[in-house]
C-alpha cells in the first residue's frame, strides 16, 4: 500500500468527501444555535421548534432509498457536486422567511438535499479504499459533519448574538458552491475496485437496471443481512440521540444553567466540536485494530462505546454543577461518536459492493427517522413538564433528555447481539461472487 498507508488514490479523496460532509452540516448547526431568537422573532413553541427538526429529517428520510438507488447507477461525484449546489442556494433561503410556515417548507426541501450525499459517499469510500484502512477512511468523513454542525451552531449562536439570526444563514451558501464544482473533478473509481470480490460483468448489469423492481429488490437483499440489521438499528438510535442532544442543547444549558444566548451555542458548539474530533479519530483508528484480530471486532467497539455514552449522558441531565455537566457532556459525545466509523466499516464488508449504496442508504433511511423523532419528541416531553424560567414558563429539556437518553443503551445491546453473524454474512459474500 503506498502514499503513505492510503492506497494509490491517497487521501485526496477521503478530505474532498468529508468537506462535503462539513459544509453539509453546518446548516444543521446554525439553526439551532439560533434558535432562542428565532421562536422570539416568529413566535412559536417548543413542540413546533421540534417540528422544524423533525421535517428537515423526515424528507431526507422519504429521499434516502432513492439517493441510495441513484448512487448505485450514476457516478457519483457528479451526484454530490449538483446535490451540493442545490442545498447552497437552498441554505440562504432560511434567511428569507417571515412566518412558520415559510421557515418549514425551506427546511423540507433542505432535508431532501440533505439525503444524497450519504450514500454516494460511503458507496465511494469503501471503493477508493481497502477494508484494513476504511476504518480510519469514514472516521475522516463521520467527524466531518459533527464538526460542522459544532462551528455552524457556534458561528450561528454569535453572528445571531451581532446581526440577527437571519445574517447566520446568509454566510453558508458560497462555499457550498465552490466545493460542488470541486466536487465533480474528482475521479470516480470502480465499483467494487478496493474488494476485487465482484465482477466487472454484475457490476454493470447492476448499473444499467432501472426501475422500482431493481430498488426493491436490492432493498430485500441488503435487509436480509442479519449482521447488517444490527447495524442500522445501531446506528440509528446513535444518530436520532446525538441529534436531540445538538438540536437542544444551546436552549438546555440556556434554560438550565447561568449560560444564555450566543454564550450557551459556542459552550455547546465546543462541546460537539471536540468531543466529536476525539472520538471519531480515536474510534476509526480502534475500530482498525480491531478488525486486524477479528472481522467482527469493530461491532464490538461501537456497542461498548455505546454502552458508555449512555450512562454517562444520562447522568450529566441530573442536578449536576456547570463544572461537571460540561466535560461530562464532551465525553458523552466522544463516546456517541466514536462507534460511527466502526459502524461504517462494518457496512461495507457486510454488503456486497454493487448494493453499497443501498445499504448506506437503508441505514441512513432508518438514522433519519430516529433523527426526525427525537427533537420531536424531546420538545414534547418537555412541554409537558413546565418551568418558570425568568418569569416565564418553559419546557423543561432536563427532565426530558433524562427520559429519551438511556435509549443509546437499547442500541448498544443489539449491536452487541448482532456481531455473532458477521462472519457468516461475510463467508456467505464470498460464496456467492
Amino acid at each position: 500500500m503506498n502514499k503513505a498507508g492510503w492506497g494509490s488514490y491517497g487521501r485526496g479523496p477521503v478530505l474532498f468527501l468529508a468537506g462535503v460532509a462539513f459544509i453539509d452540516s453546518v446548516d444543521r448547526g446554525i439553526l439551532p444555535g439560533v434558535l432562542s431568537l428565532v421562536q422570539k422573532d416568529l413566535h412559536f413553541s417548543d413542540s413546533e421548534a421540534g417540528v422544524l427538526a423533525s421535517v428537515f429529517v423526515l424528507t431526507s428520510f422519504v429521499a434516502t432509498i432513492p439517493a441510495g438507488y441513484i448512487a448505485d447507477r450514476f457516478r457519483r461525484t457528479y451526484v454530490i457536486g449538483i446535490a451540493l449546489a442545490a442545498w447552497g442556494a437552498l441554505t440562504a433561503a432560511n434567511a428569507a422567511v417571515r412566518n412558520f410556515t415559510q421557515f418549514l417548507g425551506v427546511r423540507a426541501l433542505l432535508g431532501a438535499g440533505d439525503a444524497v450525499n450519504g450514500p454516494a459517499s460511503n458507496s465511494l469510500l469503501a471503493d477508493y479504499y481497502d477494508a484494513s484502512i476504511r476504518g480510519r477512511a469514514y472516521a475522516y468523513t463521520r467527524v466531518a459533519p459533527t464538526v460542522g454542525y459544532a462551528v455552524g451552531l457556534g458561528v450561528g449562536g454569535a453572528v445571531g448574538s451581532a446581526f440577527g439570526w437571519r445574517a447566520a444563514f446568509l454566510i453558508v451558501g458560497v462555499p457550498g458552491s465552490l466545493l460542488a464544482f470541486a466536487m465533480t473533478r474528482v475521479k470516480e473509481p470502480a465499483r467494487g475496485e478496493s474488494d476485487r470480490t465482484d465482477t466487472s460483468d454484475s457490476l454493470l448489469q447492476s448499473g444499467a437496471e432501472r426501475g422500482w423492481r431493481p430498488l426493491l429488490r436490492d432493498v430485500r437483499e441488503v435487509a436480509s443481512v442479519p449482521s447488517l440489521r444490527a447495524v442500522m438499528i445501531g446506528t440509528a438510535i446513535s444518530t436520532g440521540a446525538l441529534t436531540g442532544l445538538g438540536y437542544w442543547a444551546a436552549p438546555f444549558y440556556d434554560r438550565h444553567t447561568s449560560l444564555h444566548g450566543g454564550g450557551s451555542a459556542e459552550v455547546v458548539g465546543v462541546i460537539i466540536l471536540f468531543g466529536a474530533i476525539v472520538g471519531t479519530i480515536l474510534g476509526g483508528r480502534a475500530a482498525d485494530r480491531a478488525r486486524e484480530r477479528d472481522v467482527s471486532s469493530p461491532m464490538r467497539v461501537a456497542g461498548i462505546t455505546q454502552l458508555i455514552a449512555g450512562v454517562i449522558l444520562a447522568a450529566t441531565f441530573l442536578h449536576e454543577p456547570l463544572i461537571v455537566r460540561l466535560p461530562g457532556q464532551l465525553i458523552g459525545v466522544a463516546f456517541v461518536v466514536a462507534a460511527f466509523p466502526a459502524l461504517s466499516a462494518m457496512t461495507s464488508e457486510i454488503v456486497q459492493p454493487r448494493v453499497r449504496g443501498t445499504a448506506f442508504a437503508l441505514s441512513g433511511f432508518l438514522g433519519a427517522l430516529a433523527s426526525a423523532i427525537s427533537p420531536l419528541l424531546i420538545g414534547v416531553i418537555a412541554d409537558r413538564f413546565p418551568i418558570a424560567i425568568h418569569g416565564a414558563r418553559k419546557g423543561n429539556l432536563a427532565t426530558a433528555f433524562l427520559i429519551v437518553t438511556p435509549l443509546i443503551l437499547v442500541g448498544a445491546s443489539v449491536v452487541l447481539n448482532g456481531r455473532r453473524h458477521v462472519e457468516a454474512d461475510i463467508a456467505r459474500i464470498k460464496e456467492t461472487t
